[in-house]
């Protein structure tokens, strides 16, 4: 069925009819298979190992919800060593037992954003960005491309992008072409948030407990 049109919408009611039957049995682990799939990869986190584990193996062995499924939960990561020897030690598929002495298996990908699993931050690459020539015109194509260039499906770099994105508005409110230079006014903010963006490697998220990340580069 892959390739079809409607192959991802029969590979989640797949999924939702075999939970269907653990859910009063197993709630925690039928609700993060519910709520955290993300097309064929699970994104979730506990605030102990034990809470982990359980739902973990609640998922994978013990309820067998993914086995009866005929699929196969594989590729188990986490930031904590001791989750990731106890897997192991349970038989769950884990990935490479990662260490501090071995940098070649420190980096995952959560949706996309390279993940730091040793010291637990997310990586956004902005390098891109500062390659802005100033000697040519800056026009709203490459305000559009600019804003393109930035990949946060999470929107960790929200607070500093949506600048960008109301100089765009503010260009279609005056009808601009997209090749014409932007205005003295526009172009001085927009010349502002460019020199800003080294900033963004001294962003700190660790006192906020929506996000696990500790720093974005």
């Amino acid at each position: 069925m892959f390739g079809v049109n409607v192959s991802p919408f029969l590979f989640s009611a797949t999924i939702k009819h075999h939970i269907e039957k653990y859910r009063e049995q197993y709630p925690t682990a039928t609700e993060m298979l519910d709520t955290c799939l993300y097309v064929d990869d699970i994104i979730s986190g506990v605030d102990d190992i034990s809470n982990a584990l359980k739902i973990s193996k609640d998922a994978e062995k013990n309820a067998s919800i993914m086995k009866n499924a005929s699929m196969k939960l594989r590729k188990w990561n986490s930031n904590d060593q001791t989750l990731m020897k106890t897997w192991e030690y349970e038989g769950l598929e884990a990935l490479p037992r990662h260490s501090e002495n071995n940098s070649r298996v420190q980096s995952s990908k959560v949706l996309g954003i390279p993940w730091n699993v040793i010291h637990d931050y997310f990586t956004i690459d902005v390098k891109g960005l500062l390659e802005l020539d100033t000697s040519k015109p800056v026009t709203k194509r490459i305000v559009l491309q600019s804003a393109g260039k930035i990949y946060d499906p999470v929107g960790f770099l929200s607070p500093y992008t949506i600048k960008l994105k109301c100089i765009l508005q503010e260009l279609w409110l005056r009808k601009l072409a997209w090749d014409d230079e932007l205005p003295p006014d526009i172009y001085a903010t927009g010349l502002q948030w460019w020199s800003e963006l080294p900033l963004s490697s001294e962003l700190d998220s660790t006192n906020d407990p929506r996000f696990q990340c500790r720093r974005f580069k």
